[in-house]
């Protein structure tokens, strides 16, 4: 898998702190990020609402939300490989 496989395209919120997401490469998975709500930096995104505002960045590719908050993408993507079934190893 070449890098360029991994860039982020694609985010629609599902529900329940889900997102889907959808890779250059044709990866797409559904992705739970609830886990992550009890760091502080991710606490405002227990408002569902503000949750739901998810969106990519276009520049870095990575899942960002109002309030300069975001995910590494890194995170994103392995947990987009692991609800997919797909084996990446970098």
């Amino acid at each position: 898998m070449h890098w360029f496989d991994m860039r982020l395209k694609e985010v629609s919120y599902v529900g329940d702190y889900r997102v889907h997401v959808c890779y250059a490469g044709a990866l797409e998975a559904d992705i739970d990020l609830s886990d992550m709500l009890e760091h502080p930096f991710y606490a405002p995104l227990k408002d569902p609402q503000l949750f739901a505002q998810v969106t990519v960045n276009p520049e870095v590719h990575v899942l960002e939300w109002p309030g300069e908050i975001d995910v590494a993408p890194e995170i994103t993507f392995e947990r987009a490989c692991k609800a997919a079934g797909v084996h990446y190893a970098p």
